[in-house]
């Protein structure tokens, strides 16, 4: 039998695998060069910045009262929230409503602009104007109502310019961040800023001090929480607020308000309440005390959520910075309501709320509200 011959060109089989073996070089290195392509256009897209997030929240309610007023459909707060990050340690948040007051007109006001600077996770910077670390609430919840469990806050930790007592909003710094603690999972807060001003409400002059100040002293606010590891949903925390006041040009007035408060949520349980103590010294009259608390439980029913709120407020009718804006007075407040998730991203509420103020009959309001966020 003949054996056929091969040409002289036609490769050995170690020449096939030795062009293989190259080819196969060459494939894992054009592999490696699109990799690298495709990493350095990932990191590149992960550090350009700015960085927008967009958020919105309202709510539209129906009151039903029994004090006289005509029942109403009222359009609530349209809240515009961005966050912004500028650096890997550096964002922007503004917080932007516009609502209708009683003239059935619309303003806008920034209720949040703050830049922060995260140094690190104990020491967390923000400048401009944010709501005050006093308590829970106001630290927690802001100008969503989609955000809480009830339709609206409790009666004294209102916004200044909506029947509330408390300091709510700040125009300065804050410095804030965990401490080092272990288990006790602690973390503080210590601002400065402009002092908040009482003023009659028929001048028209914001309480908040946004430009300008009413005397070279400034506000002072430190806060110390505790969010213990043995007990997830566990919070508890004290604080003291201290301000000089000027109501209306009247005399010096040093405010000090010492808080404290306790939270518990989980995934069916929700309980919060705090109290504060608030002293008013005129220079040149006695010292006035007032306090304040309010006490918040719900339970989670797959998506209705029951809940019942105490509201209590005693301020002395002798304080003349309380009389100047009609806080003055005890005022009582029990709340009863639901509140059903039918969407993840819309709720309806039903509240019913009995006042109680000095002097005046014991009042009701009916409350049902869509609230939603998008």
């Amino acid at each position: 039998m003949a054996i056929p011959s091969f040409g002289a060109d036609t490769p050995t089989d170690a020449e096939l695998i030795r062009q293989l073996a190259a080819r196969v070089d060459q494939l894992e290195k054009e592999l490696k060069e699109v990799q690298g392509a495709a990493s350095s256009s990932a990191d590149a897209t992960e550090n350009t910045y700015p960085k927008i997030r967009f958020n919105g929240f309202a709510d539209i309610t129906y009151h039903a009262t029994h004090r006289g007023d005509p029942s109403h459909f009222e359009l609530g707060e349209f809240d515009l929230f961005i966050n912004s990050r500028i650096s890997e340690k550096a964002g922007i948040l503004a917080e932007t409503v516009v609502a209708a007051d009683g003239t059935n007109n619309f303003g806008v006001d920034i209720e949040r602009l703050i830049f922060q600077y995260n140094i690190s996770d104990a020491f967390k910077l923000d400048v401009g104007r944010f709501h005050t670390a006093l308590g829970y609430y106001n630290n927690t919840y802001h100008h969503g109502t989609w955000f809480q469990t009830a339709t609206g806050r409790p009666d004294f930790v209102n916004y200044e310019d909506s029947g509330g007592i408390l300091p709510v909003h700040t125009v300065g710094i804050s410095l804030h961040g965990a401490i080092p603690s272990g288990t006790l999972g602690l973390s503080y807060f210590a601002e400065v800023g402009n002092s908040h001003q009482f003023r009659n409400p028929n001048l028209g002059v914001n309480p908040v001090a946004n430009v300008a100040d009413v005397s070279n002293s400034k506000a002072v606010n430190v806060a110390l929480l505790s969010r213990p590891a043995g007990v997830p949903g566990l919070q508890f925390g004290a604080g003291l607020y201290h301000d000089n006041l000027h109501p209306d040009a009247q005399i010096g007035t040093v405010e000090n308000i010492l808080n404290g408060h306790v939270v518990f949520k989980d995934a069916h349980w929700e309980f919060i309440s705090e109290v504060y103590k608030i002293s008013h010294a005129p220079d040149n009259g006695p010292t006035t005390t007032s306090t304040a608390w309010f006490a918040q439980v719900a339970h989670q029913f797959g998506k209705l959520r029951p809940y019942v709120r105490y509201t209590s407020t005693d301020i002395p009718l002798t304080d003349a910075a309380y009389a100047l804006v009609d806080l003055a007075g005890k005022r009582h407040t029990v709340s009863y309501g639901v509140r059903w998730d039918f969407t993840d991203y819309a709720s309806y509420k039903m509240q019913l709320d009995q006042k109680t103020v000095t002097g005046l009959p014991v009042s009701s309001d009916l409350i049902f509200q869509l609230a939603f966020t998008f």
